[in-house]
């Protein structure tokens, strides 16, 4: 993203902000990359969990939903401001304290 001039994000963020509620073929497309990219983190989180590297009271579930909605908002916001400061809290945030 930086090195495009924060020009470009996310397809399915761009479709899902921009098509996706006019229409339901694009919306359920969209719904289920985020569904599958969602699962996929989630995955990850839980072998972290499981190996003893995130806390065991952490909810992968809602982590996992939570980290991919902060991604989305994050190139949202980095576009918008031509800067990498959202880009810096996002990593800061989820690395730092999230998943600490």
């Amino acid at each position: 993203m930086v090195d495009n001039g924060f020009a470009r994000g996310c397809l399915a963020g761009n479709l899902g902000a921009e098509v996706a509620d006019h229409s339901e073929e694009i919306r359920s497309a969209v719904r289920g990359g985020f569904r599958r990219w969602t699962s996929r983190i989630q995955q990850v989180l839980t072998e972290a969990k499981e190996t003893g590297e995130l806390d065991a009271a952490l909810d992968v579930e809602a982590a996992a939903l939570f980290i991919l909605s902060a991604w989305e908002g994050t190139l949202i916001a980095a576009r918008a401001d031509k800067s990498s400061a959202p880009l810096d809290a996002f990593f800061r945030m989820v690395f730092d304290v999230v998943l600490r």
